[in-house]
């Protein structure tokens, strides 16, 4: 084809006319950008060069320097940020400042990723992390969340956690975090359980070669073994429990991800529940060996309930001897109570039970249940009912409520005193409150014998109504 040819090719064509005016129609899969290779791959090393920077000095936890190369992402990285190549960016700087306790802040560059990119994975992993480990640093009292902004985050985290699981279904991750959240952090047990057993099925099914390549998850599927030990303890689910403590001691054996100070102490507490003390005593007497460095206390603390349960009280004193005393915690201290009154030293028991009051801002009416009690079987009814009464302004001051058995010692000490009025009140405020507390159908009857009682017991109401 000769020039002349061409020429009259072009001709016929009839090429339009350029519209430089026209606003480019973007897209997911063209951007007006894209039309320039060369600036949008000099972007590409930019954001390739910014990242390996962040890797270098997130190997070093140096959060402080992460945030000074690409933080704020606005004002550090612009050229990204108008190309959307920012998200990878945003992210690592979330994740430095999530390490700084600056969570607001990594909350909401999160929420810019996973507005930006709703189907990713790791953006919904990170704000749920994220959200999460600030739950826990309010927990520690590194930051100040409470009412209404902690129930929002705690919702946060649920939806992402949730979102991050559905993307990817056969992770470990997520399930045993949001079970933490559950348990640790809402105190609920029983929801976090099947996400536990969740992460360890996921686990479980996974090939040799894909948990070669997922290792990292491992340690958190020992983890759910272990969590899941203690929820199932704390529903009274309690030979299931045993179950999964002895699968997490046996897959921890080596790689010691859950320190074996715990696993033996919950191995322990497990045993103890189930009434199998000796079981309980080897595995608690091998977690204070194994202390590196003092007896711990909650450890030394359930031993002691152990050679109590087992009718051992010298042994158990000398479990608490091995705590020093200044630094007895009180349910410490409650036990210990115990031990000196199955030893009959009621005098020590009295002394150590009101030594724990003096520190005890949060549970100190369980130490005044406990010197009402020995004060009653004492014959110091006076006394008895003044500790009783003690347990409920506690009680109430703290918790706002009704304490059940400072009612009952109150009620059977001032029927013991001959102060009749007061016990028929206290008797019959507990029949409202809970009218199956233990004993106080005997009460009701012996006051109801004597004619102070002005409403029936429910032996009597059960009695009527068969007469009827």
């Amino acid at each position: 084809m000769t020039s002349s040819d061409w020429k009259a090719t072009l001709k016929e064509l009839k090429l339009p006319s350029a519209q430089p005016d026209e606003a480019p129609k973007e897209d997911e899969f063209i951007t007006f950008q894209d039309l320039i290779p060369a600036r949008q791959e000099a972007l590409r090393r930019r954001l390739r060069q910014a990242l390996s920077e962040v890797e270098e000095l997130f190997r070093e936890k140096k959060w402080e320097e992460v945030l000074a190369l690409v933080y704020p992402v606005e004002e550090k990285l612009p050229e990204l940020v108008e190309v959307g190549l920012d998200l990878e960016p945003r992210s690592k700087a979330a994740f430095a400042l999530g390490q700084l306790n600056r969570f607001e802040e990594a909350i909401k560059e999160l929420l810019i990723c996973v507005e930006k990119a709703p189907e990713n994975f790791h953006y919904h992993s990170s704000l749920a992390y994220t959200a999460y480990n600030s739950l826990y640093a309010a927990s520690n009292r590194e930051v100040f969340l409470r009412g209404k902004p902690r129930d929002q985050r705690i919702e946060l985290a649920h939806k992402h956690f949730k979102k991050a699981q559905a993307l990817r279904p056969d992770g470990v991750t997520n399930f045993y975090r949001q079970g933490m959240l559950y348990k640790q952090i809402e105190k609920k047990a029983g929801p976090s359980i099947q996400l536990f057993e969740k992460a360890i099925e996921n686990w479980e099914a996974l090939d040799q070669d894909t948990r070669r390549t997922r290792h990292q998850e491992r340690k958190n599927y020992v983890k759910a073994l272990y969590q899941l030990a203690g929820a199932l303890l704390e529903t009274r689910k309690l030979n299931e429990s045993l179950y999964f403590i002895k699968k997490c001691l046996a897959e921890d054996e080596t790689s010691e991800h859950i320190s074996s100070l715990y696993k033996h102490f919950t191995l322990g507490k497990v045993n103890f529940f189930l009434g199998k003390f000796q079981e309980a005593e080897q595995a608690l007497r091998f977690a204070i060996e194994i202390s590196s460095d003092k007896p711990s206390d909650f450890v030394c603390e359930l031993l002691a309930r152990t050679y109590l349960a087992m009718g051992k009280p010298v042994k158990a004193k000398e479990v608490i001897d091995l705590l020093p005393k200044r630094h007895r915690k009180p349910y410490v201290r409650w036990t210990e109570a115990d031990v000196l009154c199955a030893l009959k030293d009621f005098s020590s028991a009295k002394k150590a039970l009101l030594e724990s009051v003096e520190r005890d801002k949060r549970s100190a009416h369980k130490a005044y249940l406990r010197l009402a009690r020995i004060e009653y079987l004492l014959g110091n009814y006076q006394k008895s009912r003044d500790y009783a009464s003690y347990a409920s302004k506690f009680f109430f001051q703290r918790w706002n409520g009704l304490l059940d058995e400072a009612l009952f010692w109150e009620a059977l000490n001032s029927y013991r005193l001959g102060d009749m009025d007061q016990a028929t009140k206290k008797a019959a405020t507990l029949q409202r409150h809970n009218p199956r507390y233990p004993k106080l159908a005997l009460l009701l009857l012996k006051l109801g014998a004597q004619g102070f009682l002005g409403t029936q017991s429910p032996q009597d109401q059960k009695q009527g109504k068969s007469n009827e």
